[in-house]
């Protein structure tokens, strides 16, 4: 699959592909054309991971104001895919398996703790769109929009805790892996399992069985750990046995 791991560059488009990205996709603003084009070419890897990107070079590139370029950086943030850093700027996200485990290690100690405290919490209105938002999950064969909904799922839970700060560090640990559900979105692995845990997580949650809400959460979270992590590591041990690295 696709992944900014690789290092072998694509033949670049023709320049009038390149230039006036506002015209390549309908509907879209310049900025929301941007960042899909450079969203794009990170999965792809025609940007590598660390690469520094310039809002002047990518503005002349794209034909297009260093405005939408500003904006398609503050998106691209948002979903992890560039870093901001001290000296270089705007970079290219680097994945690596350390920091993915390490993501995941800190989350199953409180996403967890989070569902088992919503589970005293959460009301009928709540559920009721927890049940929606499954079922919207189980129909959609975009991985795309299956992210967001995975979000809603995931957030809706968390914010019936009604625990301020542990709410915080949960959305700061998320925002930080949403490069790598990014990453392998162009498939959602083992989509069945998955849907069966989410509704192992409802079943709890509708109970208002804290324990088994707190059980169900944690394993989720580690199969999920479990299946990234070994597509990451195939994914950088193959880029480093080709050729082109």
């Amino acid at each position: 699959m696709p992944t900014p791991c690789s290092r072998a560059r694509p033949t670049p488009a023709p320049q009038c592909i390149v230039h006036y990205v506002d015209e390549l996709v309908a509907g879209l603003t310049r900025a929301q054309a941007v960042t899909e084009r450079l969203r794009n070419e990170i999965l792809q890897g025609v940007l590598e991971p660390g690469e520094r990107l310039r809002q002047q070079n990518v503005a002349a590139r794209f034909g297009v104001s260093t405005t939408p370029v500003r904006e398609a950086f503050i998106a691209l943030q948002r979903e992890g895919l560039v870093t901001g850093d001290q000296y270089k700027g705007v970079v290219v996200f680097r994945p690596t398996v350390t920091d993915l485990r390490e993501n995941y290690e800190l989350r199953i100690a409180l996403e967890p703790l989070a569902a088992e405290l919503a589970a005293e919490q959460l009301d009928e209105r709540d559920l009721r769109d927890l049940r929606s938002c499954l079922d919207e999950m189980r129909d959609t064969t975009d991985s795309l929009q299956y992210l967001p909904l995975n979000h809603r799922f995931h957030l809706r839970i968390y914010r019936a805790a009604h625990r301020a700060k542990l709410l915080a560090m949960i959305e700061d640990l998320r925002a930080a892996a949403r490069a790598y559900a990014t990453l392998f979105a162009m498939e959602v692995p083992d989509s069945s399992e998955t849907q069966a845990e989410h509704e192992a997580i409802f079943a709890a949650l509708a109970a208002h069985d804290g324990p088994r809400a707190r059980e169900a959460m944690a394993s989720h979270l580690q199969h999920t750990l479990d299946v990234v992590s070994e597509r990451l590591a195939a994914a950088l041990s193959e880029d480093a046995a080709s050729p082109s690295a």
